[in-house]
């Protein structure tokens, strides 16, 4: 059933897309999630989705419960951004593949080039303690409406998880964006580029 608090309808995934992130086991309840969330027709690849979902229930549900943690962690992430220049506070937080949850938080800085988005302050606590593979962020803000990644995050969270699945809620709404990374940061710079020359 369709999220009502999807503020826009998300892109559909083409087939292709479909299939590949289906086909790998730490996505399979993402793809399922988006479809549950934004589909309206049924397709082939939505019935397909549903059949999956009845019979793994419980590995759904579990996806679904950590969805909604994430989404705690990310609300309290916001309450301590430090952003006394902006007055924007954003709070992250990143589900990885195994289950745990990496918060995070803007940190703004009066040499403001320094900033850290809470994004990048979610991977940085990820990483440090050894998690580099994710499949969900959720990214809170104080706002009316929600508010995607900016784009030196888009191309950080990329280096990780190109198939990251990014929900986007705005605190004062409760409106949410639920989009996939490849659909925000189309042609991506990558370690390919690096290593190919």
């Amino acid at each position: 059933m369709p999220n009502p608090n999807l503020h826009t309808r998300p892109p559909q995934l083409d087939e292709r897309t479909f299939h590949e992130l289906f086909g790998d086991p730490h996505r399979t309840a993402a793809v399922v999630y988006y479809l549950s969330a934004c589909q309206s027709e049924a397709t082939a690849t939505y019935t397909e989705a549903l059949r999956w979902r009845e019979a793994h229930a419980g590995l759904y549900e579990q996806f679904v419960s950590a969805v909604d943690a994430a989404q705690r962690a990310a609300s309290r992430a916001l309450q301590q951004a430090w952003a006394p220049y902006s007055g924007f506070p954003v709070g992250a937080a990143l589900l990885a593949v195994d289950g745990s949850i990496w918060d995070g938080c803007n940190v703004e800085c009066s040499s403001y080039g320094l900033t850290l988005c809470a994004e990048r302050v979610a991977v940085g606590h990820a990483v440090v303690r050894g998690h580099r593979d994710f499949v969900l962020l959720v990214l809170t803000t104080d706002t009316d409406e929600p508010i995607l990644p900016c784009g030196a995050c888009r191309q950080l969270l990329h280096d990780f998880s190109p198939h990251l699945l990014i929900l986007s809620q705005a605190a004062r709404s409760h409106r949410q964006s639920l989009r996939w990374l490849f659909h925000l940061l189309p042609e991506p710079f990558s370690g390919k580029h690096i290593w190919k020359r």
